[in-house]
């Protein structure tokens, strides 16, 4: 199954943490290319609150990412 990851690039999320999820998962999708699609989008507007950095994942949104959530729910997926 394909996973489609929207990254926030706004400022808050970008500043918490988002360039580095980034090369995370970018670094994943080598591994599952045809499997994985990383899409980098302006502000998804969930940031508010210190809810940033925000991930959206097949539709799902996630707020507070890390490197290891994200990558474990996409591994969920794919395998």
């Amino acid at each position: 199954m394909e996973v489609k990851v929207k990254i926030c690039m706004g400022t808050h999320c970008t500043m918490m943490g988002n360039l580095n999820l980034e090369e995370n998962l970018e670094r994943l999708q080598l591994e599952y290319p045809d499997q994985i699609e990383i899409e980098a989008v302006k502000c998804l507007k969930y940031c508010e609150n210190n809810k940033a950095p925000v991930v959206e994942l097949n539709g799902k949104i996630i707020t507070n990412a890390s490197a290891e959530i994200v990558m474990s729910e996409i591994l969920e997926v794919v395998k």
